[in-house]
């Protein structure tokens, strides 16, 4: 495991899931090098999108794909904003009408109607792959009511694989974050599931929500390969970076990527996105890393971190 400069050494990988689904007999010509001809990127196209800085409650937009390709997954990176901003939606959407990335992040309203006055920006990516076999959307909500803690999961059909995902919080209340964006632990389920946790902050607000876990699933060509990866954590830092090339005899790049904790030590918001981390690594300029900040009111809090990626290779 490579960790960012600065992190402690203490930081141990507690689990690790490497769910390499056996691939169907299925025809297609391999896919074609990735941006810039990297003969290893297995036909993915990165593309990034930054919202203007300012001090909005909301902001929310889209980061369209390529017609020839189609959403997997992405991230968000929530430049100039600590606690005080929340990604309410990272999701990849693809029907009639959208072939884009969705995200919406909102300046935490505290229950005094206080909002975050500092200038702040999204910088938002989304993974846009092949279009496999059978590449299918499926979405999972929660009741829209009160409680303060919610959970969806939602599971690929079998014989389909996990390829993509995201997630969403459907409220107008700006007091709900996103607690967790990753997978289900029961073995049956975890390779080919996602799984959001999202509850009120503070606990408390009067306004009904739901969160919704989204995945994409489709038929694994024979010519590629899918993993997914779930690290655990414990830091003081507030970021982490881990690699999507696990497996030597092949060259993984990262669809989609999920952050998350363990405990709930208060105020604590979150963000994930993809990482080249060339000016740590050298590793070059398309993503090969998963990455997630998280921002805690006070520096002395320790995180429990959740990191959770799927990534894609050739075979």
């Amino acid at each position: 495991m490579r960790t960012v400069p600065g992190r402690r050494a203490a930081t141990v990988v507690v689990a690790t899931l490497a769910v390499l689904v056996a691939a169907s007999p299925v025809g297609g010509a391999p896919p074609p090098p990735g941006p810039g001809g990297d003969p290893n990127n297995p036909g993915i196209v990165y593309r990034t999108v930054y919202s203007r800085p300012g001090s909005a409650s909301v902001v929310e937009f889209s980061v369209a794909c390529p017609d020839d390709t189609r959403p997997f997954g992405g991230g968000v990176d929530l430049i100039g904003a600590t606690t005080q901003v929340i990604v309410h939606r990272a999701e990849p959407v693809h029907n009639a009408t959208d072939n884009a990335f969705f995200v919406k992040a909102v300046e935490r309203a505290y229950l005094t109607g206080n909002d975050y006055p500092g200038t702040w920006q999204v910088r938002a990516m989304v993974a846009c792959g092949p279009i496999l076999p059978n590449l299918t959307y499926l979405r999972a909500n929660t009741f829209t009511d009160s409680d303060t803690t919610k959970e969806a999961s939602v599971v690929c059909p079998a014989g389909l694989t996990r390829v993509g995902m995201g997630m969403s919080i459907n409220t107008s209340s700006r007091a709900v974050r996103v607690d967790q964006l990753g997978f289900d632990t029961a073995p049956d389920t975890m390779h080919r599931s996602v799984r959001v946790i999202a509850s009120e902050l503070p606990a408390g607000t009067p306004a009904g929500w739901s969160a919704t876990a989204a995945i994409v699933c489709a038929t694994q060509p024979p010519n590629l390969t899918f993993g997914a990866q779930v690290h655990y954590s414990n830091a003081l830092s507030n970021d982490s970076a881990e690699p999507c090339d696990w497996h030597a005899e092949h060259a993984f790049y990262p669809t989609a990527v999920g952050g998350g904790t363990q405990n709930d030590p208060g105020q604590v918001n979150l963000q994930w996105y993809f990482d080249d981390l060339d000016s740590y690594f050298g590793e070059g300029t398309d993503p090969r890393f998963a990455k997630q900040e998280h921002y805690a009111e006070s520096s002395a809090t320790e995180i429990d971190e959740v990191l959770s990626f799927i990534c894609m290779g050739k075979v």
